[in-house]
């Protein structure tokens, strides 16, 4: 009798254990910093910009590469790959090169002792000469000034931001979903090499 008791409770005990959460799987933690980031449904090349800025500015590697083409090229200035070319690498930079240098220059913002919401700052511009075509069909191309500041990088400090004009390559699929397929990268027209522009800022953490 005194077996079968001790045998009931132990059935007991572990029901109660299985039960418990202690065995259940837990969620993977997200690599990318908290916060909501706000996402748009890119229905327009414009969209894609915006949505480029918050991923950036809410750091998520995932966010902004959902902003690119599998297809998606990286054109440094030429330029920039002339003078700086000795220390850094500007070729081939595709989809998978752009996905790991973002996730470097996450990481190495991240190590800043600013604010969280102070380490990236993303401003993209229209430009009145250059505007956004009205009814773009099947491919696009948008361009805007932009001024990026990433905190803590040796190359770009907080009082130095990235600035620079790109000219984005958009792409719509079959379902009208707009994405980034290149960006052109190119030095301000008053370029005096006080700033940099953002793909000599990204080449450091490449």
């Amino acid at each position: 009798m005194r077996k079968q008791l001790i045998f009931v409770l132990c059935i007991l005990a572990l029901s109660v254990l299985l039960s418990c959460s202690f065995f259940e799987p837990r969620d993977p933690a997200d690599p990318d910093p908290g916060g909501e980031i706000p996402w748009h449904q890119p229905y327009s090349p414009a969209t894609v910009v915006i949505n480029l800025e918050s991923s950036m500015e809410g750091r998520s590697v995932a966010m902004t590469m959902a902003c690119c083409d599998s297809s998606y090229m990286f054109i440094a200035n030429g330029a920039d790959s002339t003078e700086f070319g000795g220390s850094w690498d500007f070729s081939n930079w595709d989809y998978e090169v752009e996905e790991n240098t973002m996730m470097n220059l996450y990481y190495a913002v991240q190590d800043s002792l600013l604010p969280d919401d102070s380490l990236i700052s993303v401003t993209m511009n229209t430009i009145s000469s250059l505007p956004d075509p009205v009814y773009p069909e099947d491919s696009a191309l948008i361009w805007r000034d932009y001024e990026i500041v990433a905190a803590g990088l040796d190359s770009c400090g907080w009082e130095r931001p990235a600035k620079g004009r790109v000219m984005f390559k958009m792409l719509e699929d079959n379902y009208g979903l707009w994405t980034m397929r290149r960006w052109y990268d190119y030095r301000p027209d008053d370029y005096t090499g006080e700033f940099l522009t953002w793909g000599v800022v990204k080449a450091t953490v490449r």
